[in-house]
Parts: structure tokens; C-alpha cells; sequence
């Protein structure tokens, strides 16, 4: 048996098998999770410059796209391009163990699938399903990681949902059509073709595109896998197939099929309680503890950063209020001048504001080779010196809500409820399909 057909075989073995009463708790969470955040990101420019090309192009109405003050709806794969940006483009979504971001790749593909399926008057995917479908997508894609044996940053050669989104988007879409093992196999492996992701576009509008790229591939492997469209037998574990091409050596396949609870709830996700690369949060949570100790008013001299050696996010002077996501200056910058960072920490308004400029000049990183920089074993140490010479110290070894951490529920739903509150000021009332009072209404039942 192929390495492809086998992680299909496994994959199917654990829908059959079921959720754990954990898994289906956690999949609840990400559905809120991703629906908040997706709703807020809908308003974002680049969701609103991918729902006007598609809407150029024209097609079938069978997906709606997130609240963007009108009622639109798409073809499926297009909706969910769209609304996997929209999900991610605030980087707003939980991280995963090895780094990921499975949700935006995955759960905008399952609901546009649902979508179409109900639309054309057949049987539509219960709930239940979704949620089981959800677990499968997110499953393929930890594996997948895994298997890459690529967990410190300094080893990725390409965006992780870049590179394992599709596969993950088109093993939950199989799901939810009931394709069987040989055809599950050829939906991966069609959508390993459609794999990449350059890290060098982190930062700009094209990093949500990953996503957003990802959760449509994958809908489209699984519909042309169900149609009998072919890929390689092994397109995964092949000489010549998305192991070899993405990890070489060490890729490690067995990593596909070895037995192992649901990754959706062990170790589940970490929940991300600011807006930007999980790396940064390690530095605002440092930041904001050696806050507790300065009266707002003496002058900050210096700050220092002790931190892995991440070239990706030290970016002393980021460009845009965007790049300021992925740069641990601005981000403890951000902590430190307003005592918490959010939505508006990262515009452009803020980026370049007179308060901002200053005290980035006096913002500098020193890369400890010693430390490790995945994040279930990272620490960053922060140095704030004050003009009166007092030093004020910070350091985290984990943020709220990363593994082994929960954060309360009621910290999770303040989040989803400012998501959906910012989102209802943004947005015209009354607007059809997924809009900001239906999603309110569909979280308020959920909980």
C-alpha cells in the first residue's frame, strides 16, 4: 500500500472511529473562533479585493462570502479563497503544534462545500458532520507537519498552510462527500499540486492568500476526485511526491499513520488573544509584566529583547502597520506604550504615529542561538530601561493560552464578542448570508 493511500486508510479509521467528547468540544471552539475572527477580517482590503475579482469573473451563486456590507455569494471554491483570507489576514487565528495555521485553510472550504451541497437540493452535511470534518482536516495537516520534521522556524522552507493546507482542505471536503479510501488518496494527492507558500510574502496581503489559496485547492481536489479525476498513486510518499519535494530527507512518512488521539484536542490549539505572529506574543506578555513596574511618565531610554534567533520577525523598522504583525520591536513597542495590543495596534496610523517612531529607534533584539525557536519550547526576556535608571524586566516562556495553558472561556468569548462588535459597527444591517447579526445569533446559540 502506498504512503498516500495508507494516511487516507488512517484518516478514514479515525472518522469512523468518531470524536472524543474533547475533540467535538474543541471543534466547537474553532468554528466560534474562526466565524468571529473571519467576520472582522472580512473588512479587511484584501477579502475585499478577492471577492471583487470573483465577482468579475462571474459563476454560480453557491457559497456566501463573510459580511462585507452586502450580500454576495460565489462559486464554492472562490467563497472559500475569500473567506479563508478573511479569516487569517488579521493573524487573528490559533496556532498549532508544529507551527500551523489549520483553521483558515480548512473550515472556509467545509462550510462552502456544505453551502454548495444544500443548495443544489441534495443531502447537506449536518453539523455533526462539519465538526467531524473539521477534526479530519486539521488531523491531515498536524501530520503532515509532523512528518515534515521541520519545527524550528530557521528549518521552514515554506509557509506551513502553504504547504499542508490543500492536502488538509481536501481530506475534510472528502469527509463531507463520503469518499471512499482510493478516492480520499486521490484528493490529497491532486491537492499536493497545489502546495507552496514563499515565506518571503509574509507581511504583505499574499500571506492570507496561502490560506485562502489552500481552502479552495482543496475543496476542488476533493469535487474532482469524486468525478474521477487522477493523481499520482503515491503523491505524497513518493520518490518524487510532496515529501521528498518539501522536507527531502527528512521527511518522515510514518509520521501519516502512526496511531494518536485527535491533534484538535491533544495538543488542540492556542488560542490567540492578539492580532499578529504568535512569536510576538511571547514579547507583548513579556513587555506588558515589566509595564506593571513604569508610571507612564519617565522617559524609556533603552529596551532590549533576548530572544531565539528569528530573522522573519526582527524587523527593527517594519514598513506598514501590517508588517508590524511579524516584528517583535514594534510589537513590544505597541505593549509598552498602550498596555495592550489589538485590532489598531497595526495600522498604519499607529505604525507612524510620534510616540511610536521614537521609541522604536531605542528598540533592539539580541538573538540568543541557544534558545529554541518553536514555540512549545521558546522564552524571550525583555530589558526596559528608564531615564531615571531603573531597569524594568519581563520575560515569558508561554502566553496565555498556549499549550497546557487554557485561557478561561470567558476570556475566549470577550474575544469573539469584540470580533463580532467591531465587525457590527463596520458592516450594513441586514445583510443577507453570513452577516454580522446572523453570525452573533449563531454564536449566541453555540453558547
Amino acid at each position: 500500500m502506498s504512503t498516500t493511500q495508507a494516511f487516507a486508510e488512517t484518516l478514514l479509521g479515525m472518522t469512523a472511529a468518531g470524536l472524543t467528547p474533547a475533540a467535538e468540544a474543541a471543534a466547537v471552539d474553532l468554528l466560534r473562533d474562526g466565524l468571529a475572527v473571519a467576520h472582522l477580517g472580512a473588512h479587511e482590503p484584501a477579502p475585499r479585493l478577492l471577492t471583487a475579482l470573483a465577482a468579475e469573473a462571474g459563476g454560480a451563486a453557491e457559497a456566501t462570502v463573510f459580511a462585507q456590507g452586502r450580500p454576495t455569494r460565489l462559486p464554492a471554491a472562490a467563497a472559500a479563497r475569500v473567506n479563508g483570507a478573511a479569516m487569517h489576514v488579521l493573524d487573528f487565528e490559533p496556532m498549532w503544534n508544529p507551527a500551523n495555521h489549520a483553521l483558515s485553510t480548512s473550515l472556509p472550504a467545509l462550510l462552502a462545500l456544505s453551502e454548495k451541497l444544500a443548495r443544489a437540493g441534495g443531502p447537506a452535511p449536518d453539523g455533526a458532520r462539519i465538526l467531524l470534518a473539521l477534526a479530519v482536516a486539521i488531523e491531515a495537516q498536524a501530520r503532515l507537519r509532523l512528518a515534515s520534521g521541520q519545527f524550528e522556524p530557521g528549518l521552514l522552507l515554506f509557509h506551513p498552510p502553504g504547504m499542508v493546507g490543500a492536502i488538509g482542505s481536501a481530506a475534510g471536503c472528502g469527509i463531507l462527500l463520503r469518499l471512499a479510501a482510493p478516492a480520499l488518496a486521490q484528493a490529497m494527492g491532486i491537492a499536493a499540486s497545489r502546495a507552496g507558500g514563499l515565506i518571503g510574502n509574509v507581511g504583505s496581503m499574499t500571506k492570507c492568500l496561502h490560506c485562502g489559496d489552500a481552502a479552495a485547492a482543496g475543496l476542488e481536489a476533493a469535487l474532482l476526485a469524486g468525478r474521477g479525476f487522477t493523481a499520482d498513486a503515491d503523491a505524497i510518499g513518493g520518490p518524487r511526491g510532496w515529501g521528498a519535494a518539501f522536507s527531502g530527507a527528512g521527511f518522515r512518512p510514518e509520521a501519516l499513520t502512526e496511531p494518536a488521539d485527535w491533534h484538535i484536542a491533544h495538543p488542540g490549539p492556542a488560542f490567540k488573544l492578539y492580532p499578529s505572529q504568535y512569536g510576538t506574543h511571547f514579547v507583548i506578555t513579556a513587555a506588558k509584566s515589566a509595564r506593571e513596574g513604569w508610571d507612564g511618565s519617565t522617559r524609556i531610554v533603552a529596551v532590549a529583547i533576548t530572544a531565539p534567533a528569528m530573522a522573519y520577525v526582527d524587523r527593527p523598522l517594519p514598513a506598514t502597520g501590517l508588517a508590524g504583525k511579524f516584528s517583535l520591536q514594534y510589537t513590544a513597542a505597541a505593549a509598552l506604550l498602550d498596555g495592550h495590543v489589538g485590532v489598531a495596534s497595526f495600522s498604519d496610523a499607529r505604525r507612524f504615529a510620534p510616540d511610536m517612531v521614537a521609541l522604536l529607534d531605542k528598540v533592539t533584539v539580541i538573538p540568543d542561538p541557544g534558545r529554541e525557536g518553536r514555540f512549545d519550547r521558546m522564552r524571550v526576556d525583555i530589558a526596559v530601561t528608564l531615564a531615571d535608571g531603573r531597569v524594568l524586566h519581563g520575560l515569558c516562556d508561554g502566553p496565555p493560552g498556549i499549550w497546557g495553558r487554557p485561557v478561561d472561556q470567558a476570556v475566549l468569548h470577550a474575544k469573539w464578542r469584540d470580533c463580532l462588535g467591531e465587525g457590527l459597527d463596520a458592516a450594513a444591517a441586514g445583510v443577507a448570508g453570513f452577516s454580522a447579526a446572523q453570525v452573533l445569533a449563531l454564536l449566541e446559540a453555540m453558547g
